[in-house]
């Protein structure tokens, strides 16, 4: 006996930043500890589910941004995370990780995606939330945040 089988499975696009604030020595920059600068954000997609959850990956729903890192920052890219905190509105669907992480790295840029069970449009709820995003050093050092928007209408 043979049947067909119909799988779904997406990998997240990032990883968790490693701290070690024990082994970490901050950067100097002029005598002073260098800060984290704020980083430049922009999203580049999202796409809402548009059927019911189970049946194929029309199921998910998915955000892609990519955060451009200045190249004169002290700090490299590869030397940092990034937290994603919600300072208003809501995540209905858990969208972003409560530690940090890190995205795909090329050059002075991390892309990053995040998928979450979005279903089918009559079951959805609307996103509008307010989204601050910030680099954090491998000592906890963290800078200051970039606030976005992110909106998006029922699929």
């Amino acid at each position: 006996m043979s049947s067909n089988a119909i799988a779904c499975s997406f990998a997240p696009g990032f990883i968790l930043f490693s701290v070690d604030p024990n082994n970490f020595e901050s950067k100097m920059e002029n005598d002073k500890i260098a800060l984290l600068p704020m980083p430049e954000v922009q999203i580049d997609n999202i796409t809402r589910g548009s059927a019911a959850p189970g049946a194929s990956c029309d199921d998910a729903g998915i955000l892609e941004l990519t955060i451009s890192w200045p190249e004169d920052s002290t700090y490299k890219l590869n030397d940092i995370g990034f937290y994603f905190q919600i300072s208003s509105g809501s995540d209905p669907n858990y969208i972003f990780p409560l530690e940090p992480i890190v995205g795909t790295i090329k050059k002075n840029q991390s892309k990053f995606t995040f998928i979450w069970l979005d279903g089918d449009p009559k079951n959805q709820k609307e996103i509008n939330l307010n989204l601050n995003i910030f680099a954090v050093n491998k000592g906890l050092q963290v800078g200051q945040p970039t606030v976005v928007k992110i909106k998006a209408n029922k699929g």
